[in-house]
């Protein structure tokens, strides 16, 4: 085993241990937590959380802790603050020991599956099991201002939906009506609208759609625009 000291005292990190696993490590495997069971010569036996037994090879998996990981229990979500160290990170690189020892004064199981989880959330930190960044304050204020807007964007759209199934809509679902009403009117062929409703991208059918939810009536006619005839009152 090779230890890579830091930048800071009295810390380091454990590298070079691709070959070198032991039972009841705990590892990661497609960045899930998982407990190495048995080394053979060439296969390593690990079982997943969900208790899964999967044999690997020393490539597929990395070392997150070298344990002893006994079971799963011990991975319970520790006491500590890893958002204050992650305020005095902020912006720096460190290793998963040093922020282990920051966040929860202690380097086990279950604070280095703590931090890798957040790793993986990706708002706070990013990186490997090597090397992690702290994102800066500013990245963290945009990327929750992302978030906040997928989370906003899917309630719309599934408030959306539900309109659609009872046959109605509101004023604030035009811009997802008027892809329909391009398709109807052949003014496009394809429509993500449609796709996530599951209804069919044909003409017919998004004039239909928009029948049935009154957002259009019998006096739209999108005929015209489908053979290219301009509707528009020439100027005079």
């Amino acid at each position: 085993m090779t230890l890579c000291w830091s930048t800071a005292p009295s810390t380091f990190t454990i590298r070079g241990m691709t070959d070198n696993f032991r039972a009841d490590n705990l590892v990661l495997y497609k960045n899930q937590a998982a407990r190495i069971r048995h080394v053979a010569a060439k296969k390593i036996d690990i079982v997943l959380l969900d208790g899964t037994a999967v044999s690997v090879r020393p490539k597929d998996i990395q070392l997150l802790h070298p344990g002893p990981l006994r079971q799963f229990s011990q991975l319970t979500a520790p006491e500590g603050d890893l958002l204050t160290a992650w305020e005095l990170l902020a912006g720096e690189t460190t290793a998963l020991e040093e922020l282990s020892e920051l966040a929860y004064d202690s380097f086990t199981p279950a604070t280095a599956w703590a931090i890798w989880q957040a790793v993986i959330d990706g708002l706070h930190f990013s990186g490997t099991v090597d090397e992690i960044k702290a994102h800066s304050a500013e990245a963290v204020a945009k990327a929750q201002e992302a978030r906040q807007a997928k989370v906003a964007e899917a309630a719309m759209w599934d408030a959306f939906v539900a309109r659609v199934e009872q046959n109605s809509y509101l004023q604030e679902d035009g811009r997802f009506l008027q892809e329909i009403a391009a398709v109807a009117m052949e003014q496009q062929e394809r429509s993500q609208v449609l796709r996530n409703l599951k209804q069919s991208e044909e003409p017919e059918n998004a004039h239909a759609l928009l029948l049935r939810l009154n957002y259009w009536d019998d006096t739209v006619n999108p005929h015209p625009s489908r053979v290219g005839v301009n509707m528009k009152q020439p100027d005079v």
